[in-house]
């Protein structure tokens, strides 16, 4: 006859035998995703941009009778997080019918800048900072606030195509600027250019298993022989 306590170790290895084959499978289940989850939500952009592009420019005083002038644009962005970059930028811009026609006059820029969907290939972004503007010979020259929002569609994995949409307002720092009056204080820019990214992926999330790579828990199954 079998003895009760020799039972209850008979049953109690049992439920550990079949715990530990189940806890196995659960990790197992856990290490073999499909590959396709890691890749999706990686972040498919690095955390370097340069951007160049051209767009038009449409001073507040012109609003009844509209005149488009244009401006050429570089920019560099660095990403802190996934999500929010710091970027400078440096614009020309080719305002003939003001009194320029020889000079122009240029900004220059300092934005925080919010991806709202980096790990998607398309993506709306927002951005809002300060700058300066002024004639090529920084005669006439004010300082200003601007904020926008626009659009980052990747191509490649390195370039995307991107499009914004940005008001300027201007303070009048130098008193009786013509760039101030002229604008009447605001004016709006309208871009079009290209997205140059390099570096590390911007992601703070741990490393994936690749696609056709072996897990630890491939490699080392756990269960009974």
């Amino acid at each position: 006859m079998i003895k009760p306590t020799t039972m209850n170790y008979v049953i109690l290895s049992v439920i550990l035998l079949f715990s530990m084959q189940s806890f196995s499978q659960e990790l197992v289940t856990v290490g073999e995703r499909p590959a396709s989850d890691s890749i999706s939500k990686s972040n498919l952009r690095t955390k370097n941009i340069i951007m160049v592009g051209a767009g038009s420019t449409l001073l507040n005083g012109d609003a009844n009778s509209p005149e488009f002038e244009n401006f050429l644009q570089i920019q560099l962005k660095r990403f802190i997080t996934p999500n929010l970059n710091i970027n400078g930028n440096f614009k020309k811009f080719d305002i003939k019918d003001y009194g320029f026609e020889t000079k122009g006059f240029l900004s220059g820029d300092l934005n925080l800048e919010w991806y709202v969907f980096p790990k998607n290939k398309l993506t709306p972004y927002m951005y809002l900072g300060a700058g300066i503007l002024a004639s090529n010979n920084f005669k006439d020259q004010n300082y200003k606030t601007q904020g926008g929002f626009g659009l980052d569609y990747l191509i490649t994995d390195k370039i995307a195509i991107t499009g914004s949409i940005e008001a300027n307002y201007i303070y009048d720092e130098q008193k009786g600027s013509q760039l101030m009056q002229d604008a009447d204080h605001l004016y709006y820019n309208a871009l079009l250019g290209l997205h140059f990214y390099f570096g590390n992926k911007n992601s703070s999330s741990p490393k994936k298993i690749k696609k056709n790579q072996s897990s630890i828990i491939n490699s080392n199954p756990i269960g009974m022989y």
